[in-house]
């Protein structure tokens, strides 16, 4: 049965677990006490907090935390660096410490925003600007845009306002104006065409007879 001393250890590795954007993993094997604290001094200017757990604990934390799929890649000496900063800050942090310090500091995967990734993404992402920087240079490509934008559609609802304002006017005034009933013009009757009187055909004239020849 294990001891409240674990039973809080997990507690407080879940608690992090659950509450961090950023999780990385790093194998520490072969980097001294002195060159973790450096590097824990290093991580003070963020959020970010550097943990060692025995493997059995961090698993259980991992699991008491719905951050299981980071069960499977705790194996061997690990620590955790765990922030709600910035990732390329953290992560930035993390690979120039050991760059600068000739560090034998590996660092294995990482779960970002609950994505799980490995090293080499992890390096590229150290290697992006700042989230400030980025926002500022966003906000600056769109900034024309978007004035140009508002603008635009301010002049739209605008001028849908007065068609609407207009047609409003409009139909007042045709509601009280008289309607007038045009007169009603008959159609001229239509002349019946005449029946043509049937032809009749006169009788033919009877040839005159011969006389017979008298005999003496």
């Amino acid at each position: 049965m294990p001891n409240q001393k674990k039973i809080d250890q997990v507690n407080e590795l879940a608690d992090l677990f659950s509450n961090s954007d950023t999780i990385i993993l790093a194998d520490y094997k072969g980097t001294s006490v002195t060159e973790l604290s450096g590097l824990r001094r290093a991580l003070n200017s963020t959020s970010a907090k550097f943990k060692i757990a025995k493997n059995t604990l961090a698993k259980l934390a991992a699991e008491k935390s719905s951050k299981e799929i980071l069960s499977e890649e705790i194996t061997g000496p690990l620590g955790f660096v765990l922030s709600n900063d910035d990732p390329s800050q953290i992560t930035k942090i993390l690979f120039k410490y050991a760059e600068d310090n000739d560090l034998d500091f590996n660092i294995k995967k990482g779960l970002v925003n609950n994505d799980l990734v490995d090293e080499d993404t992890l390096l590229r992402l150290s290697k992006l600007p700042s989230k400030e920087i980025l926002l500022a240079k966003l906000m600056g490509s769109m900034n024309s845009p978007i004035t140009n934008l508002v603008f635009v559609l301010q002049g739209t609802i605008q001028g849908f306002a007065t068609v609407l304002q207009r047609h409003v006017e409009n139909s007042a005034i045709e509601q009280e104006a008289p309607v007038e009933e045009a007169p009603v013009e008959e159609a001229p009757a239509e002349e019946a065409p005449a029946e043509e009187a049937p032809v009749e055909e006169a009788p033919a004239e009877e040839a005159p007879a011969e006389e017979a020849p008298v005999e003496e």
